[in-house]
């Protein structure tokens, strides 16, 4: 399946225009604007620049899946390891996007009809879903595009209207730093990076394809997580479920959250079954999606979103690591240090992730530990044994 560069663009775009991108934008308002803002680019420019183009153009240049180019430096074993994560990882996804979902579409459905159900509301969310994973690639693409095209439309509609009848307020409480702000995003785009490559890896245009993917994913984002910062900025409610419910988009943002969430998840699903693929080598790829996605249906109905924000970190604590060896790995030492070694490195990586967080490094835990992980692992590649990559 290969996938033209416009469809590409439009993939990653209509990935951004999610719910929970904007929910994770409305954390970032105890900055006030100017900061929430700068923290936003500053966390998009290292996610996407520092993380998702350099691995977007190995699984391209390669032609591997995401975690199938983790072989070359953690072995067979390794891609087992973190097909499993990575599974776990985009079945959390798929839930959580499902209970942003139900969640404001049940907040503007009682507004705008007096009728709530989150049993209704989340099946809704699945089946179009699994709709999505069913569709031949052709059609799905052509789908796709057009609708992210009217998401992108719909989204700047409601910004639009929300910026029309607010004003700043002066914001209170909140002990939020600008690292911690940064971390955010970082993580965010970090999500995304066990699973970008497996949308670039059949393509004939590694490099161009790889910038076509992140520009889309990075424009998208960014608008997202500036929306739920302005939601909160310009009216002093950090619902934005609520605000949207109260304004005269109401309708427009019922049809926005059910397909932009569609246009995300079915996207996590497919790769989340993808690593299961990588495991077991049995079935019809989408056929495993459809499971995920029934399984992930099944866990939205009763998970608390109480833990949100920790969930991203854990996704950057176990992926940054990873990533960071992989990265030095490959474009700079061109080989391997001992599979031994790059698992102790990332074992010491993850479980160090917490701690640098104490630490509320201005760019970000993510940018310390990518730092001072590649590091380590130049400087033992000095003084030990180096094997060629697998």
């Amino acid at each position: 399946m290969t996938i033209h560069l416009r469809s590409l663009f439009l993939l990653w775009l209509g990935a951004a225009i999610s719910i929970a991108e904007i929910v994770t934008g409305t954390l970032v308002a105890p900055l006030g604007w100017q900061r929430g803002l700068l923290a936003i680019l500053v966390g998009h420019l290292i996610g996407c620049g520092l993380f998702l183009l350099p691995a977007a153009y190995l699984s391209a240049l390669r032609q591997q899946s995401a975690i199938g180019v983790t072989q070359s430096v953690f072995g067979p074993w390794g891609v087992r390891l973190f097909s499993l994560l990575n599974a776990l990882q985009l079945l959390g996804w798929t839930a959580v996007m499902i209970v942003n979902a139900q969640v404001a579409m049940n907040g503007i459905a009682q507004h705008l009809f007096h009728y709530r159900s989150t049993l209704v509301m989340a099946s809704i969310v699945a089946v179009l879903i699994i709709v999505w994973l069913l569709l031949d690639h052709q059609w799905l693409f052509r789908i796709n595009n057009l609708v992210v095209i009217l998401l992108a439309v719909g989204m700047f509609l409601m910004m639009g209207g929300i910026m029309a009848q607010g004003h700043v307020h002066a914001l209170t409480g909140g002990q939020l730093t600008f690292g911690s702000a940064v971390e955010l995003n970082v993580t965010m785009a970090l999500s995304w990076l066990p699973l970008i490559g497996d949308y670039t890896q059949k393509t004939t245009q590694p490099w161009r394809a790889s910038w076509v993917s992140v520009c889309g994913y990075f424009v998208g984002s960014v608008a997202m997580f500036a929306i739920g910062l302005f939601t909160v900025v310009l009216t002093g409610q950090a619902d934005f479920t609520a605000v949207l419910a109260q304004s005269q988009w109401g309708l427009v943002a019922l049809l926005v959250i059910v397909f932009s969430t569609v246009t995300t998840t079915f996207m996590d699903a497919y790769s989340a079954a993808t690593n299961l693929n990588n495991l077991w080598h049995r079935g019809h790829v989408n056929l495993w999606g459809v499971g995920v996605t029934v399984v992930g249906w099944a866990i939205a109905l009763g998970v608390s979103m109480a833990y949100y924000q920790n969930f991203l970190y854990a996704i950057g604590a176990v992926f940054t690591p990873l990533f960071a060896i992989l990265a030095v790995s490959v474009f700079i030492l061109h080989r391997r240090l001992a599979w031994g070694w790059n698992f102790a490195w990332w074992l010491i990586g993850t479980l160090g992730y917490s701690w640098l967080q104490r630490l509320d490094f201005i760019g970000g835990t993510t940018l310390l530990l990518l730092v001072l992980l590649s590091l380590a692992v130049y400087l033992t590649s000095r003084f030990t044994r180096l094997y060629a990559l697998d």
